[in-house]
């Protein structure tokens, strides 16, 4: 008997290709959960990233307000200094 045409060897044939494909999908299969995995660190290192970025921008938003109260203090004595100045030209004046 010829081996192309013994069952068994048919079978073992059979089993052996169903084996590779077996090994080449559970290959596939973990290179998707290490890629996954991969996907999960990058995530969290993002939201780190994303919250430390936020609170940046809170602490940037307060210098900025108080950067402007200051700046609207500024201005406002310089007004009054501006029309004081000029109540001055206008005494010397008059």
């Amino acid at each position: 008997m010829s081996k192309s045409t013994d069952p068994m060897a048919q079978a073992i044939a059979r089993l052996d290709r169903a084996l590779s494909q077996v090994e080449n999908r559970l290959q596939r299969l973990q290179a998707t959960a290490r890629d996954s995995g991969d996907a999960d660190v990058d995530r969290a290192r993002l939201a780190e990233e994303l919250d430390k970025a936020r609170a940046s921008e809170a602490s940037i938003a307060h210098a900025a307000e108080a950067a402007s109260k200051a700046l609207g203090e500024a201005i406002a004595e310089l007004r009054t200094a501006a029309n004081g100045a000029e109540a001055i030209v206008d005494q010397v004046d008059g």
